[in-house]
């Protein structure tokens, strides 16, 4: 006997609740972290029952997969075209402090696996995590991107002169955002004025592109730039 194929409906359907329960589950470990998302939680927050998260996901960590994987692919929507090092360093900067620009429950979840990550405790099972393990293979993409980004933003003939000048800016640009996280996270200087400490991180980094720009014409035997 020919075995059934769901219906289209019933595709529908279960593509419904599978977004519902990742939905809820961001909500909850943005909220509480890896530890303190149970998937009764998740149950109780996207209002399906037990057997059905289950149904999707044979257990937490496999949940938490699909979270990083759910919310690479929301982050690379946020990066789809060319992003300025301006606009990369206050988003990150900002981000997740500020009322403007606020991050996306995506990029917030992305930021929480960070954290977790760096004490090697993501997914609750150390180093071996299934979880970390796909969390640091996400990041190294997201470099990777940025790389890319923060190339296509610069002008041509200063990438021709300094190649690897996208890929400087990029590590900076992570550090810059990657500390102002970690500090907006700490009891310490939590009133500092991030929208300041945006632009003079933006000011830096476009200073540093403008020198680069500078030797570029130096090399071409240009005339200097007049200030």
């Amino acid at each position: 006997m020919a075995r059934r194929t769901p219906s289209s409906s019933a595709r529908s359907k279960s593509g419904n609740s599978k977004a519902q329960i990742l939905q809820a589950a961001l909500r909850l470990a943005v909220e509480r972290g890896y530890d303190g998302t149970t998937m009764a939680d998740v149950s109780a927050e996207s209002g399906l029952p037990i057997g059905s998260v289950y149904w999707h996901y044979a257990n937490k960590e496999q949940l938490f997969v699909a979270l990083l994987e759910h919310s690479y692919e929301k982050w690379m929507e946020v990066y789809a075209g060319p992003v300025g090092l301006r606009d990369k360093v206050e988003r990150g900067i900002i981000g997740p402090v500020g009322e403007e620009r606020e991050y996306t429950l995506e990029e917030s979840f992305l930021r929480v696996a960070q954290m977790m990550a760096l004490d090697k405790r993501l997914g609750g099972l150390g180093e071996g995590s299934e979880v970390r393990k796909r969390y640091v293979e996400i990041r190294a993409r997201m470099f990777d991107v940025n790389v890319e980004r923060v190339a296509e933003s610069l002008p041509p003939e200063v990438l021709e002169a300094f190649p690897d000048l996208a890929t400087r800016l990029a590590v900076l640009s992570l550090a810059i955002n990657d500390g102002f996280y970690v500090h907006a996270n700490t009891d310490v200087h939590v009133d500092l004025d991030f929208k300041m400490y945006a632009d003079l991180a933006a000011q830096a980094l476009e200073g540093l592109v403008e020198r680069y720009a500078q030797a570029a014409r130096e090399q071409r035997g240009e005339p200097a730039a007049r200030a």
